[in-house]
C-alpha cells in the first residue's frame, strides 16, 4: 500500500470520525437576533438548526468566520405565567455558507462558546 492510500484512508478515517462526534442538530425555527460585540445594532433572522454547540441561521449580513458574535435566542413560553426564556450566547462564526442564487440568503454556523439563560415576563 502506498503513502498516498494510507493517507486517503486516514483522512476518510478522521472524516467519519469527527461526523460520529458532531452534536445532534434540531431542525428548531425561532427567532434569533444577532451582532458583533459593542455594535449598537441587531440584526434580526430565523434559526434553521440547534444542537448544543452550534446554531445555524440565514442571514444577509455576513462575517467571516473566527468573529466573535452575540446571539439572542427568545425560547417560546412553556407556562402559563407568560413569561419566556431568551438564552443569551457568545458564539464565534465558524463557517458561511454561501447560496447559489434563488433568493436564498447565506447562512452562518456560529460555535456557541458561553451562554446564559434568563426568563422574560411578558408585558400586560
Amino acid at each position: 500500500m502506498g503513502i498516498a492510500n494510507i493517507m486517503r484512508n486516514d483522512t476518510e478515517a478522521r472524516r467519519v470520525h469527527e461526523a460520529s462526534n458532531r452534536a445532534e442538530r434540531f431542525l428548531v425555527q425561532i427567532p434569533v437576533r444577532y451582532r458583533t460585540p459593542h455594535s449598537p445594532k441587531w440584526f434580526e433572522s430565523r434559526t434553521e438548526n440547534v444542537s448544543h454547540t452550534g446554531i445555524l441561521f440565514r442571514t444577509e449580513y455576513i462575517s467571516e468566520p473566527t468573529t466573535l458574535v452575540q446571539v439572542r435566542l427568545e425560547l417560546p413560553p412553556t407556562m402559563g405565567d407568560g413569561a419566556h426564556a431568551e438564552v443569551l450566547c457568545k458564539c464565534q462564526v465558524v463557517r458561511v455558507e454561501q447560496t447559489c442564487g434563488g433568493g436564498i440568503s447565506p447562512a452562518l454556523a456560529v460555535a456557541i462558546l458561553d451562554y446564559r439563560l434568563t426568563r422574560k415576563r411578558e408585558p400586560n
